[in-house]
């Protein structure tokens, strides 16, 4: 294991979460060299920070997340590119949904990049046509996870003037998704702690009902 990746294992909130989080990117520096990624580009790093924290966010002990079904929008994909340089980057591989599968969950991933091979779940799906998600059954997930859509530059090219339509969309479809009580781990453009989901762990969201999300301002 890498200084870097040994670096983010050290992130774990508790021991048992250290050692769990250990295992789980080790996995992943062996698998998919996420050490020498992070050598290239640096800010691998902060990205993989931020999920696991916002997992510890949402479930707390991270063995929590053992058999948990979680569906990850806009997963990112091997070939992504970078909303700076419009270059394919190790960035917005499908980094998430890798790190859930190691934590032994159920992750499902779903973006319109390129995700064969890769040993999770995922549909290849343009998240800007309606109804793209209607194909996944009510009350599915027990967490959703979205943070990349709205900056891919992908995205932004082919729906760029629709974005708020699309928002309106997916936040309705991830109310849609969720069983009762499921957490909402993150979604681009919802203001914490306000609307129809109110917050349960630290900036993680839990859903009360399947009615729609209000509209989005």
């Amino acid at each position: 294991m890498t200084d870097a990746v040994g670096a983010l294992a050290a992130l774990g909130r508790t021991r048992p979460d250290r050692a769990l989080l250990g295992r789980a990117l080790g996995q992943l520096d062996a698998r998919y060299r996420l050490g020498l990624k992070i050598t290239a580009e640096p800010h691998l790093a902060a990205i993989m920070a931020e999920f696991v924290s916002r997992l510890a966010d949402a479930f707390g002990p991270l063995s929590a997340l053992r058999g948990r079904t979680v569906l990850d929008i806009a997963c990112g994909s091997n070939s992504s590119r970078s909303p700076v340089t419009g270059l394919e980057t190790a960035e917005f591989e499908p980094w998430m949904c890798r790190l859930l599968l190691e934590l032994g969950a159920r992750p499902v991933g779903i973006d319109i990049g390129d995700l064969a091979g890769e040993a999770f779940e995922n549909h290849r799906v343009d998240l800007g046509v309606p109804g793209a998600l209607d194909f996944l059954a009510a009350g599915s997930f027990d967490a959703i996870h979205e943070s990349r859509l709205f900056g891919s530059p992908e995205f932004r090219a082919a729906h760029g003037p629709s974005t708020e339509r699309i928002r309106r969309e997916i936040h309705r479809q991830e109310r849609r998704l969720l069983r009762p009580g499921g957490i909402l781990i993150h979604s681009d453009g919802r203001p914490v702690g306000r609307g129809s989901m109110p917050l349960g762990r630290r900036g993680a969201s839990r859903a009360k009902s399947a009615g729609p999300y209000p509209a989005q301002r």
